[in-house]
C-alpha cells in the first residue's frame, strides 16, 4: 500500500481509515450522516460514499478503491439507511448529484438489555431504604 492510498473500512466501531502506517477511527457517533455524490469523469462518471464527521470532516470512498465492495455492503449491517438499496440509489447519480444515503447516523449493533427504568422497575423515592 503506498502512502498515498488509504483504505477505508466500516466496523461496529465506526469508520476505519488506514493509512499503512496506522490507523484512525472515526466512531459511529462522530459520523454526522453517509451521503454519496457523482463527479465527471475521464471516460465516465466517479461515484463516492461520503461519511460526513460531526467537525466538518469527511472520509471518502471512490467507487475505484478496492474497499468500495465491502464498504457498501457492510453499510445497512451499520447504519439506518435512507434508500432501499444503495447500489441502486449510487447507480442513478448524475455528475453534480447528491444523496443522503444514511441521516442523523445511529449505529445498529446488538441490542442491549433495557435499564431498571425500561423494565418498571422503581427503586422508590429518593433516599429511601429497603430493609
Amino acid at each position: 500500500m503506498t502512502a498515498d492510498r488509504m483504505r477505508v473500512a466500516v466496523s461496529a466501531r465506526g469508520v476505519e481509515v488506514d493509512d499503512g502506517q496506522g490507523g484512525v477511527l472515526a466512531p459511529w457517533a462522530d459520523v454526522r450522516r453517509v451521503t454519496a455524490f457523482a463527479l465527471g469523469a475521464p471516460g465516465g462518471t466517479a461515484r463516492y460514499v461520503s461519511f460526513d464527521l460531526v467537525n466538518g470532516h469527511s472520509v471518502e470512498v471512490d467507487d475505484a478503491a478496492p474497499e468500495w465492495d465491502d464498504v457498501l455492503a457492510a453499510l445497512p449491517g451499520r447504519v439506518e439507511l435512507a434508500v432501499d438499496d444503495p447500489l441502486v440509489a449510487l447507480g442513478a447519480l448524475a455528475p453534480g448529484e447528491r444523496l443522503v444515503l444514511a441521516g442523523a447516523v445511529r449505529a445498529r449493533g446488538p441490542r442491549r438489555a433495557p435499564g431498571p427504568a425500561a423494565r418498571g422497575v422503581s427503586r422508590g423515592p429518593r433516599g429511601a431504604r429497603g430493609g
